[in-house]
């Protein structure tokens, strides 16, 4: 009888460990993957040129641009940035790229070419699940920050700097504010 308690009690102290191993582990990969985030979006914004965009129709783009859309987008961020290729002549070929969230899942959208971007249907990628929220701001050159950007700035206006709030679905808040050239 003592050995049939001590084996109960073994086993559920067992248990019990494995499933807090089971959780740090969970855990452990879903920070690896906002750090991730956090460096890619980094590495975009640090590359980021004063270089609109034109559509189709010739109509310019701002260079970077910071909103929300009236469908089930719920934050974007669009920039056009410098080419992170090997090669020096690819290098300096702008590539336009975006992050938005969009049903609690934060994606990275890449177009095929740089001037078509605004009616060329972009690559997706998700990027981070589970995500509540996505607050996004620029600092204009007058010092003040604004939820919009270009709003009323030239269309090669570069903003000081982007600042990111990602809200994870249990109630985290990272913020960063990634400096421009």
């Amino acid at each position: 009888a003592v050995l049939a308690v001590l084996a109960s009690v073994s086993f559920r102290g067992l248990s019990s460990i494995l499933e807090a191993e089971a959780h740090v582990q969970s855990e452990t990969q879903r920070w690896n993957d906002v750090a991730v985030v956090i460096a890619h979006m980094s590495r975009d914004l640090s590359l980021a040129v004063p270089r609109p965009v034109r559509d189709d129709a010739g109509r310019v783009r701002a260079a970077i641009i910071i909103g929300s859309l009236p469908d089930e987008t719920q934050s974007q961020l669009l920039v056009t940035r410098l080419g992170d290729s090997d090669s020096a002549a690819s290098q300096n070929d702008p590539r336009r790229i975006g992050y938005r969230l969009r049903a609690g899942i934060l994606e990275y959208l890449v177009w095929p070419a740089t001037d078509s971007a605004p009616n060329t249907t972009p690559a997706v990628n998700p990027v981070l699940e589970n995500v509540a929220g996505l607050q996004l701001r620029a600092l204009g050159q007058d010092g003040a920050w604004s939820s919009v950007w270009p709003a009323g700035r030239p269309a090669n206006a570069l903003p000081r700097a982007v600042e990111a709030q990602i809200v994870l679905a249990g109630g985290q808040r990272i913020t960063r504010i990634f400096p421009l050239r």
